[in-house]
């Protein structure tokens, strides 16, 4: 009798008025959203559902499985009045979005049994949610996770409000039908079907389960049987699902294939904070979500467990089973907590909750706006590097073949759609190499051993850095999303990446360099390094004199190592190290590189020195720097009083720290300099700024107070740097050992500047 009672209240207590309210939100959600329909398709998942337009085909993933044949009708329709499919299909995402709303009202109503405070507090719930980050930008994306919650939603708001038997079987049957519009809908709904049908009167529970279950069934074979034979019969639909099971498992990190501390923190920074956009909007909407879950536990048990088991089987999905940082899948999360939050918030009073909670809904719908707009402003990072790629290949000079086609492992894995939307709108290419895990660099290697000489087109994560074992020119194209709040798109495959024209290089290096942590890493993983055997590199011959900078670490000095740098086989250089950093700057003759072939080999070697072998593993020498040049160009290298080089996986970012005084060692060529510097403010590390000071051969140059800024920008005359090779010297009068602030640190390293950037060249 609960369910009838709790129906009819719902249908008398929420009144025209009201209805009229959610109208208004709805209309203006639709205002802030037609303007800013995206320039172009995205994600995979929407080249996919894209295709899916042009010709259905599950096996083909034109969409992936499991089909979403229902969103793909739907686009099909949107896709007559709208040209562009990313239009067409984000059209679905801003009216299912604005439709939504009445669907939150109606199931905050439902849920809600406190009359006449619940109409207020389900209209207050339904705003926060619809002006959440998430929801806004995600409303405008070509994609079918709006669609499939708004279907949802509505379906939750029928389960509970049902007066009759008949409202829950026809909800069940809803149920599977709208699971083929997004296969997530069936962890919103049958949870709370099952509870629904629960709270029957026990002499008709059977029967309405019965009725159900058959409702459900007929709900999905309504979709199924279509979907299957279109696909070629349940062989090739099972083939299809499996396959996309098998990469879901192996080709995403998720909790479920990562169980670790650390995967567990960022699954649920990306079911609770991220899709708030900032940390502190997340901690007050979080905050305010569990006063107002302590207060339902106290008051009104039932609506907590309703709201449990509408939402909670889907968080345990989410958090275990899908892939941890697309933020996107985060979404149907923010409904029970804008509830909550709401909740909560209406303890302080009315008038106090209303500024809260209209404060927070208008702050949430700026941030949504803005990054919605930004992300509408220009065509996808993916897209405008091809449009940028198509140009470039057809000017004059190119080769009639087209440039050779090398990417980093992810951008090969995730370019494959976007190529195949574009089909022969690509550019011609000589050859694509392939892009071996970790040793991507290695085809390229390989390509100019064996001779070619076309331009490389490298596709780059800007996450990594083995490049750096490639001597190449600054990028032809940097492609990001001009988002603030990126972590709104977070998960979006491809996403921003970096495109590198690459002619035969001056110099390249093979495997065991150490000129990155990330190389470095790869190196130690294949057992590679000069204590092990040879590590070598290619430099192009030329009649001038060169430069060669050759610097490291002896990383386990239990006896000296003696390093030894031959060129075509012949010793150019032989050191003894005792431990810690070195730093060769060789100047070679011209003619020196004279020989056979375009490129000179070069190889580096390592062993214990003197004639007994003290350890029996193999030295542990890591070459670190490496640059050679003709002696006409800039050369430099990290000399004393530098930290080794250190890297961020999560941004990509590398740095360096400085001591108290710390040493470039530069060849100048004969020109004069400029010196730029650029890092962390001192602010972060110390309570008052930095007194920098810079020399060149001996001779103050700049000297600059920093405090809140980092970057200092010198010119060094030709004459303070005249000669074969001089010092510039970086000293600070802040340092701090992090060994003295952190108990359980044992770092007693001089940290002095944080350094991201550190760039010398010729004065213009």
């Amino acid at each position: 009798m609960h369910t009838v009672d709790h129906a009819q209240a719902l249908h008398s207590g929420f009144g025209i008025r009201h209805w009229s309210v959610a109208s208004a939100l709805a209309a203006l959600f639709l205002a802030f959203h037609l303007p800013f329909l995206p320039a172009s398709l995205e994600d995979l998942d929407s080249i996919n559902f894209a295709l899916g337009l042009r010709h259905f085909d599950v096996a083909r993933h034109q969409p992936h499985p499991p089909g979403y044949p229902l969103y793909i009708a739907l686009g099909k329709i949107a896709h007559r009045a709208v040209p562009s499919e990313a239009k067409a299909l984000s059209l679905i995402g801003v009216g299912s979005g604005a439709l939504a709303v009445f669907a939150l009202v109606a199931l905050f109503r439902a849920i809600d049994a406190d009359g006449q405070r619940a109409r207020t507090r389900s209209m207050a719930a339904a705003l926060v949610a619809t002006t959440a980050p998430l929801y806004w930008v995600t409303s405008g994306r070509p994609l079918s996770d709006v669609p499939g919650l708004a279907a949802a939603l509505a379906i939750q708001a029928l389960t509970l409000s049902a007066a009759s038997s008949a409202g829950l079987i026809a909800a069940s049957g809803l149920s599977a039908f709208a699971t083929g519009i997004r296969s997530q809908v069936a962890w919103l709904t049958v949870p709370l079907l099952v509870l629904a049908i629960a709270r029957r009167p026990k002499i008709e529970r059977g029967r309405v389960a019965a009725r159900s279950l058959a409702a459900l069934v007929a709900g999905g074979l309504a979709w199924g049987v279509p979907l299957v034979v279109l696909t070629g019969g349940p062989a090739a639909y099972w083939q299809a699902l499996f396959n996309q099971g098998a990469e879901d498992l192996s080709g995403i990190r998720m909790l479920w294939t990562t169980p670790t501390p650390r995967e567990l923190v960022l699954a649920l920074y990306y079911a609770f904070v991220a899709p708030w956009a900032l940390p502190a909007v997340a901690a007050a909407v979080l905050v305010l979500a569990l006063v107002g879950a302590v207060r339902l536990s106290r008051v009104a048990r039932p609506t907590l467990a309703t709201i449990l088991v509408a939402f909670g089987p889907y968080f345990v999905f989410d958090l275990l089973f899908q892939e941890t940082v697309t933020t996107r899948y985060a979404l149907p999360l923010v409904v029970p907590l804008a509830y909550l939050a709401v909740r909560g918030a209406s303890l302080l009073g009315t008038a106090p909750a209303s500024v809260l909670i209209g404060g927070l809904a208008a702050f949430n719908a700026h941030i949504g706006g803005s990054s919605l707009a930004a992300y509408a402003r220009q065509e996808a990072p993916v897209f405008r590097m091809l449009d940028d790629m198509r140009t470039s290949a057809a000017l004059p000079g190119n080769p009639p073949l087209g440039a050779v086609l090398v990417m980093h492992r992810r951008e090969e894995f995730d370019l494959r759609r976007p190529i195949a939307w574009l089909g022969d709108r690509m550019p011609p290419f000589e050859r694509h190499l392939p892009a071996p895990p970790k040793h991507e660099w290695l085809s390229l290697v390989k390509y100019w051993i064996d001779g070619g000489r076309n331009q490389v087109w490298f596709v780059a994560d800007p996450l990594r850095s083995d490049l750096a074992l490639v001597d190449h020119s600054d990028r032809a194209g940097s492609y990001r999303w001009p988002l603030e709040y990126p972590v709104l798109i977070g998960g979006l495959r491809p996403n921003e990446m970096d495109w590198y024209r690459i002619n035969p290089p001056g110099w390249f290096l093979g495997e065991g360099w150490a000129l990155t942590p990330e190389t470095a890493g790869v190196a130690g993983e294949d057992r590679r390094g000069p204590g092990r055997a040879p590590i070598q590199g290619w430099i192009r011959r030329r009649p001038a004199a060169v430069t060669l900078v050759v610097g490291g670490r002896h990383l386990a000095p239990l006896a000296p190592a003696h390093v030894t740098i031959a060129l075509d086989g012949r010793t150019i250089d032989e050191l003894t190290i005792a431990s810690g950093f070195f730093l060769r700057m060789l100047h070679l003759d011209a003619g020196a590189l004279a020989g056979q072939g375009d490129y000179a080999a070069l190889a580096v070697s390592a062993e214990t020195a003197g004639a007994v072998r003290l350890q029996p593993d193999p030295v542990q020498v890591a070459i670190e720097q490496f640059d050679a040049q003709s002696d006409d160009r800039v050369v430099f290298g990290y000399g004393d009083g530098w930290q080794e080089q250190e890297y961020n996986p999560t941004t990509g970012g590398l740095w360096r720290w400085t001591s108290e005084r710390a040493t470039l060692r530069v060849h100048a060529g004969g020109h004069p300099l400029t010196l730029t510097l650029a890092g962390e403010p001192p602010s972060v590390n110390f309570s008052k700024p930095s007194h920098v000071k810079i020399s060149a051969g001996g001779r103050l140059i700049a000297e600059q107070t920093l405090s809140s800024t980092f970057l200092v920008q010198t010119s060094v005359p030709a004459e303070f740097v005249a000669g074969t090779e001089n010092i510039i010297t970086i000293e600070t009068d802040q340092i701090f050992v992090p060994a003295d602030r952190r108990r359980r640190s044992r770092d007693r390293r001089h940290l002095g500047l944080r350094v991201f950037f550190c760039e010398l060249k010729p004065a213009s």
